[in-house]
């Protein structure tokens, strides 16, 4: 099953969820996301918010973690789906979600994200972490 990997998977695979961590790294996925993920979640999880959940751990540890997690991922750089940015910027309302549609329109994979606002749009299939589990169960 091909997917592209929105930011909130990774902080929740990151932060609390074993069953997210298991898909992350589950070979019958195949894991797409553009360069921005690795920012975006590396700037997330140094949050003041979030540094206070993840207790002692050094900016080094989060990286070390964040890299574990994304391994498996897929990395676009921008050359590889700007001719869809423009499109991707017309469905949906934040602006960081722009380059994960963009991939999804590239590759014309499904969008794996927990983002509800996400399902507004109609061009990118959405598929929840629940969705991954029951399409992976054959239940899908």
């Amino acid at each position: 099953m091909e997917l592209v990997v929105d930011t909130n998977i990774v902080v929740a695979g990151f932060l609390r969820a074993a069953t997210t961590r298991e898909l992350l790294l589950d070979e019958r996925l195949i894991l797409s996301a553009p360069e921005h993920l690795l920012t975006e979640a590396e700037r997330i999880l140094r949050s003041p918010r979030l540094r206070r959940r993840l207790g002692a751990l050094t900016p080094e540890e989060i990286r070390l973690v964040l890299t574990q997690l994304t391994s498996r991922i897929r990395v676009l750089p921008v050359s590889a789906f700007r001719e869809h940015l423009p499109e991707a910027k017309t469905l949906v309302a934040d602006p960081e979600d722009t380059p994960f549609i963009a991939v999804a329109l590239h590759l014309q994979v499904p969008l794996w994200s927990n983002d509800a606002p996400l399902r507004e749009q109609s061009a990118v299939r959405i598929y929840t972490t629940e969705d991954v589990l029951s399409a992976l169960q054959g239940r899908s």
